[in-house]
């Protein structure tokens, strides 16, 4: 693999958050592989940093950089747009939500902790800019080393782990819809600007947008046999998909809040205890996050990161869980619940949906892609891999198990 980019000026970034600590030196590496991320550039960070007590220690870091090797996916990702998103999350959005549960009368060790520690950002080396350029940097823990494993993109969460991740996913996104409800003024001034209406495709070339269209179609056509009705619902999905990243920012509703928009399995690391089970979360990777419901999250995750049998045969229990779960964290920081029935819940989840079953169906070449068809170098990747993935045994498998299991719970064609 080729050399990991240099950080210029680390120092001014992290040592605000060093307590009075120093950087003295620092090692980097890729933290992670082609194919394994695609709108950033993740890299393993040691400081040597020496306290103000004058000891030296090596403090493991993360640090994140926008594509600035890859000018398509620099294009695509728009990192001046999605870096601000990600650094008011660690800026701003997990303090307030942490001052927020402690003024309801949460005890410090019931508080929401899923997002990693923060020691610093910048979005370019000028500091009276307000432009993200390629020397923009966020930098946080390295979670490896606190013993949270990142997920498995070639395998999925069992139903321990997506009932785990589900009851804190509810949590992820109840707070921040208690946030805008009891500090309205806040969340309008320093959250909802940076989490509007992001449409990644907006500047795609055109030839790579049908490229990745037929390649969808001829993917549901393979896993369905040739079914004509599966591949003319999709072609409308697909439309419906690229329409809703163009529609206006998304209205106050009772399930509106900060939705993750790419919450699978890379994205959430788990931490496990002596028997094996999860026990603690971290979400990461918060670039195209928005303002929208959290039926997107929820489906996407489903269809995209849990085990066939675990929805094959739990998917009543597991929506369930995460409603119990949304329900009780609101409680927790005494918001109003009574208009929170889960009839309401259970259509907003069918109102979303299909276009997350697109999504999902889309994703499933990415997630699955052979790491043989991966480049060695993160500056050579393209959306060719995913032309390169076409028809394997793997994808089309999965495809038809989630086209199989919409259809069964109604969340593919209309009711």
């Amino acid at each position: 693999m080729a050399e990991a980019p240099k950080i210029i000026d680390l120092p001014s970034v992290i040592e605000p958050h060093l307590d009075g600590g120093k950087l003295i030196s620092y090692t980097s590496r890729y933290l992670t592989k082609a194919g394994e991320n695609y709108g950033s550039i993740m890299l393993a960070v040691i400081a040597n940093i020496q306290k103000p007590s004058g000891e030296i220690e090596d403090l493991p870091l993360v640090a994140k950089l926008p594509p600035i090797t890859n000018d398509f996916f620099w294009k695509l990702f728009k990192p001046e747009r999605t870096c601000l998103t990600e650094i008011v999350f660690y800026r701003y959005l997990s303090a307030a939500l942490r001052s927020m549960q402690l003024e309801e009368g949460i005890e410090e060790s019931q508080l929401f902790d899923g997002f990693p520690q923060y020691y610093g950002s910048r979005i370019s080396l000028n500091p009276d800019t307000e432009v993200v350029d390629r020397d923009a940097v966020l930098v946080q823990e390295n979670l490896q080393t606190m013993g949270f494993k990142a997920g498995n993109r070639h395998v999925m969460f069992n139903l321990e782990q997506t009932k785990f991740v589900l009851h804190e996913t509810a949590k992820y996104h109840a707070l921040p819809l208690a946030l805008r409800i009891k500090k309205t003024e806040e969340f309008n001034q320093h959250i909802r600007p940076y989490i509007r209406r992001f449409n990644m495709n907006g500047d795609m070339p055109a030839e790579v947008k049908e490229q990745l269209n037929s390649d969808l179609f001829t993917e549901v056509a393979l896993a369905t046999n040739n079914n004509d009705n599966y591949v003319n619902r999709f072609k409308k999905l697909m439309k419906d998909y690229d329409d809703f990243f163009c529609k206006p920012d998304a209205k106050d509703g009772l399930y509106t809040t900060v939705a993750h928009c790419d919450l699978w399995i890379n994205n959430l690391m788990l931490k496990y205890d002596e028997n094996g089970a999860p026990c603690k979360i971290k979400f990461v990777d918060f670039q195209i996050a928005q303002y929208e419901s959290v039926a997107h999250d929820i489906i996407f995750f489903l269809f995209s990161s849990v085990e066939i049998p675990a929805l094959e045969n739990h998917m009543d229990e597991l929506l369930l869980l995460y409603y119990k779960a949304f329900i009780d964290c609101l409680k927790s920081v005494n918001v109003p619940t009574d208009e929170y029935s889960f009839v309401g819940f259970m259509k907003e989840i069918h109102r979303c949906a299909p276009i997350e079953i697109c999504h999902a169906v889309f994703m499933a070449k990415i997630i699955l892609a052979d790491n043989s068809t991966m480049p060695d170098d993160y500056k050579d990747m393209g959306m060719d891999v995913m032309s390169k993935n076409l028809g394997g045994k793997e994808i089309s498998e999965k495809i038809g198990h989630i086209i199989r299991l919409a259809e069964k719970y109604k969340f593919l064609f209309d009711n």
